[in-house]
């Protein structure tokens, strides 16, 4: 009896994270990928203030993962995203310091 919870308590946790990692695995495979190019940047109101959420639009450009808007490189990180599934990239979140800017499209 005591082998049978030794194995079990081994064997569970290292199933856990095999499905954890399979998991990862599973979904960075299928995760969108912003490819470089022109997009319109449409900037987000920094607060609510009963104001619509985009505030405006301006062109931009993203080159080996690097945001451009007027020739100024923005150190925001690009989180991609399908809206429609159909496995295509349809935009990026634009994030400076953790907080969303706008809208990549």
């Amino acid at each position: 009896m005591s082998h049978n919870i030794i194995r079990t308590a081994f064997i569970a946790p290292l199933a856990g994270s095999v499905l954890l990692l399979g998991a990862g695995a599973a979904s960075a495979d299928t995760a969108p990928v912003l490819a470089d190019g022109p997009y319109t940047l449409d900037v987000a109101t920094p607060i609510s203030i009963g104001l619509p959420a985009t505030i405006g639009s301006v062109p931009a450009t993203v080159d080996g993962g690097q945001l451009t808007v007027g020739g100024v490189t923005i150190p925001a990180t690009l989180d991609a995203f399908d809206e429609d599934g159909d496995g295509a990239t349809d935009g990026a979140v634009v994030l400076v310091g953790g907080s969303t800017w706008g809208v990549l499209r």
